[in-house]
């Protein structure tokens, strides 16, 4: 088991590589063969296909959680479990691609697209996609999870990377062909198939005691689970109100030819998640083990550890790629895209508080307060809502604002009050818990007048200049033992990867 623990750790890291190299190659080479309003128009589309997933992937999140509790002490319940989603997921994806339909003839699809690509060319390609899901692909979706209780999962982290790749070069084939969005869904959809279908045969030779995987279960369990599955289909579609979802906002209001330049920039600034990815990862299990022996003030030592080393490195490294970001950037899109000081800097400024919440985020899900994550999504999403809805006119400036506000709601007003209903604070304690998000707000100003504002170079090094002890205030309220305790679990992680090698 160990042995397994070991691949899965590092094919994860490997996921993660493989994504960055996905992003950073895919993106000169089709800004190189496909004009701003193609590319855009495949961004949005890919974004609108990610939302009609809802249902199936919410489904199939409830049944592997459900699938792997009761495996292993009940093997025949849990081919019932399995059996009875094989054969409601039919019904599933049959409902989405009935949404789908709806959005073309209540003409829904036309508010997030350019006029450059007709209602009857993007619901074809959708459409498409959707046949994929399916007759193959949500059905390996689920399967794919038995795989888990087993000590396998490493195996579904060698599908997924194997499929990165895949598509990878699905794209750059489309590309170098000249193949329209059309036939790029129909090459797509059958490259997939035959992945699909040895991922499938993959699964039965893996675990042929499940196999076949309908033969057991009915309607009755698949549908009670799918019912049961609608709260995590509700969270779902709230993640993706953030990520798929500003896509869209950004295509309905900014227009779909500016999608390329949106994903490329955040592309760039999405590497800094990746560093607090890293660090974060060790944090989380420290946290709930503290909680259950109820040393609050230590858990509250961590959030500042996370906050503080994330701060230097982030900060150091945005504020000085601004030195060499505009010619990095010309170079890297071979001067397809102009490189945007104010989209970079908005962008940075809203990762930088999401990355205050991401530490309370896994908090609350390592003591399963899925309330708290539920409400913060919907607080996120009505915010964005409610903002587009009384603009009269959404300029990038207006975007970013309500992208920003939207963020602050939940890492610096919502998450906070949670915590404090846990944590019996002072109230210098609650003051100090708030000097991370007033850092942010700090940086966050400084850039917003280095992309608005020009020639004030004098002032932007005058505001600069009180970021250091800002920092080493955050350092000297960390005591030394937690940073041992921090320091130890980096050293045992580092030498963990390092055997995943030999």
């Amino acid at each position: 088991m160990d042995k397994n623990l070991y691949k899965s750790y590092g094919y994860k890291t490997i996921e993660i590589l493989i994504v960055l190299l996905y992003a950073i190659l895919l993106i000169p080479i089709l800004l190189n063969y496909w004009s701003m309003e193609v590319y855009g128009s495949w961004i949005a589309i890919l974004a609108i296909f990610n939302f009609l997933q809802v249902f199936e992937q919410g489904h199939a999140t409830f049944v592997g959680n459900k699938f792997n509790r009761i495996v292993n002490s009940k093997p025949e319940r849990g081919k019932e479990i399995l059996g009875s989603a094989i054969k409601i997921n039919f019904i599933i994806c049959l409902i989405e691609i009935l949404v789908l339909y709806v959005l073309y003839i209540t003409g829904s699809l036309r508010y997030f697209l350019d006029d450059t690509i007709n209602d009857k060319t993007v619901v074809l390609i959708l459409f498409i996609m959707m046949l994929y899901r399916l007759f193959f692909g949500s059905y390996r979706g689920i399967i794919v999870k038995t795989l888990n209780p087993f000590g396998l999962i490493y195996k579904s982290y060698q599908f997924s990377l194997t499929e990165i790749i895949l598509d990878f070069f699905i794209l750059c084939i489309a590309a170098f062909s000249g193949l329209s969005l059309v036939e790029l869904a129909v090459f797509w959809f059958m490259v997939k198939v035959v992945y699909s279908l040895i991922i499938l045969y993959q699964l039965k030779r893996l675990l042929p005691e499940f196999f076949p995987w309908w033969k057991t279960g009915n309607f009755k369990m698949g549908i009670h689970n799918f019912r049961e599955s609608l709260y995590f289909t509700f969270s779902n579609f709230l993640e993706k109100i953030g990520n798929d979802g500003v896509t869209l906002f950004v295509s309905a209001f900014l227009g779909t030819s500016f999608l390329p330049l949106f994903v490329a920039t955040k592309t760039i600034v999405n590497f800094g998640s990746k560093v607090s990815d890293l660090i974060l990862s060790p944090l989380s299990p420290i946290m709930i083990n503290l909680y259950s022996k109820n040393q609050k003030s230590k858990i509250l030592d961590i959030f500042r550890s996370y906050w503080f080393f994330t701060s230097v490195i982030l900060i150091i490294g945005y504020l000085g790629s601004l030195y060499f970001i505009d010619d990095l950037f010309k170079i890297w899109t071979s001067g397809k895209l102009e490189f945007n000081l104010l989209l970079y800097s908005g962008l940075i400024f809203i990762y930088l508080i999401q990355n205050n919440g991401r530490v309370l985020n896994d908090f609350f899900l390592g003591l399963n307060k899925k309330k708290v994550i539920i409400i913060g999504s919907v607080l996120k999403a009505a915010v964005l809502i409610i903002l587009y809805f009384f603009y009269k006119e959404v300029t990038l400036r207006a975007l970013l604002r309500g992208l920003i506000i939207a963020e602050f709601v939940v890492a610096g007003i919502w998450f906070p009050i949670s915590i404090f209903k846990i944590f019996n604070f002072t109230i210098w304690n609650k003051i100090l818990f708030y000097l991370n998000i007033f850092a942010v707000f700090y940086v966050g100003i400084y850039l917003y007048l280095n992309g608005v504002y020009k020639n004030i170079g004098l002032l932007l090094f005058v505001l600069a200049l009180p970021l250091p002890l800002l920092l080493y205030f955050q350092y000297s309220l960390i005591p030394k033992n937690t940073l041992a305790i921090i320091l130890k679990k980096f050293n045992i992680k580092s030498k963990f990867f390092g055997s995943t090698k030999s």
